[in-house]
């Protein structure tokens, strides 16, 4: 393939419109973010095997990593602050209508309508960020700003489960969803406009760009594997729910670090170094928390295994943008994630379900080392391309 011309220049958002950008992304992703407190909920409420909660939880990212692919793949002709709008007031009314589902098949009619929403606005911010001046930089701000949405809600949504079980965590997430409506005001209503970037085929693009897309969806395959099942795990250990999102709210918090370094070391390490590095550190804490049964193992290896996923997806996101910059591979980067999601997800279920805990560790170790085999492949690529982007 030959590779695409970088762009003369990118767009930049004024102050208002990254913090309408940043809180409707992050209201977005806010079932995301608290997926394994409503899991156990749906487990304890429905009486629902771990298999069937970890399908609820696979349906919904189905939709949105469907949504969120025929959004970039025609990306310029969705208006931007339109179809956010969209997007926020389909999950609001999902969120609603899960707090009131009685069974598993009404539970994933409802998180799927959830998924079509959150679709259409991530699609739309990952693109728009994309487009941006610094993209490596400004998605490690996202990841920030969803590193500090996520600690509010993991310390609040565990009472709202002790007022009102699932239902409660479902209100509160649509009650977050409609905060983000109010911030569309000043959602950025236009993208990059260059004909050289919307005259750009998909066929230009370098492999390298295809082959990091591929790894983000084994990366959060592999994350969400153990991440669904992380409230379980936070049991198994002999804690209270409010217990484990005491620890799940301080470990966001904490993830703050990881894409606070990528912002400061942005690209001078070259993209493999970084990825590496964090990808060996991410299978040890997956190993202590699989295989050591205590609070504080809990405590200490689950704010890593966070963080490090945050400080990976960056990374990739700037190799996405690099390889396409009319936006089109990052706005389908939440269709990846969410795939990848939606497929550990279930396999995390099904392991769990066959294998117990060791069938779940291994099953997320896997992914980690095939990512890592991908990104040594991918990253001299990345950063020869780079290097002749700046010169």
């Amino acid at each position: 393939m030959t590779a695409a011309a970088p762009p003369e220049t990118r767009k930049d958002f004024s102050p208002l419109q990254w913090v309408a950008l940043l809180v409707v992304v992050c209201s977005a992703f806010s079932s995301q973010m608290v997926m394994p407190l409503w899991v156990g909920a749906v487990i304890d409420d429905l009486h629902l095997s771990q298999a069937a909660a970890g399908r609820i939880g696979s349906f919904e990212f189905m939709a949105v990593a469907a949504v969120s692919l025929l959004v970039a793949l025609r990306i310029q002709a969705f208006p931007t602050r339109l179809t956010a709008a969209i997007g926020i007031a389909l999950l609001a009314l999902g969120n609603f209508a899960s707090a009131h589902a009685g069974g598993e098949g009404g539970l994933i009619a409802a998180r799927m309508l959830c998924g079509v929403g959150k679709g259409l606005v991530v699609a739309i911010a990952f693109s728009l960020a994309a487009g941006s001046s610094r993209p490596t930089r400004a998605f490690a701000l996202l990841n920030i700003v969803y590193g500090l949405f996520a600690a509010l809600f993991y310390m609040t949504v565990p009472y709202a489960i002790r007022w009102d079980g699932a239902a409660g965590a479902f209100m509160t997430m649509g009650a977050v969803a409609l905060v983000g409506a109010l911030f569309m005001v000043r959602f950025p209503a236009e993208r990059l406009t260059s004909s050289e970037l919307t005259g750009l085929s998909l066929r230009a693009l370098p492999a390298f760009g295809f082959l990091a897309f591929a790894a983000l969806i084994i990366l959060w395959s592999g994350h969400n594997v153990v991440w669904t099942f992380i409230e379980r795990i936070g049991v198994r250990n002999g804690m209270s729910v409010t217990e484990i999102g005491a620890i799940l709210s301080l470990s966001a918090f904490l993830t703050i670090a990881g894409p606070s370094l990528v912002r400061l070391l942005d690209t001078r390490l070259g993209y493999g170094a970084p990825m590496i590095a964090a990808i060996v550190l991410k299978i040890g804490a997956v190993l202590a928390i699989g295989y050591l049964v205590s609070p504080r193992a809990f405590m200490l290896a689950v704010p890593a295994f966070m963080l490090l996923s945050l400080f990976i997806t960056p990374y990739v996101m700037g190799i996405l943008s690099l390889a396409d910059p009319a936006g089109r591979l990052a706005a389908a980067s939440s269709a990846a994630m969410t795939a990848g999601s939606s497929i550990g997800a279930w396999i995390g279920g099904a392991s769990l379900e066959a294998a117990g805990w060791p069938g779940l560790t291994w099953a997320s170790l896997f992914h980690f080392l095939l990512f890592t085999l991908i990104i040594i492949g991918v990253a001299p690529l990345a950063n020869r391309y780079g290097r002749r982007a700046a010169a």
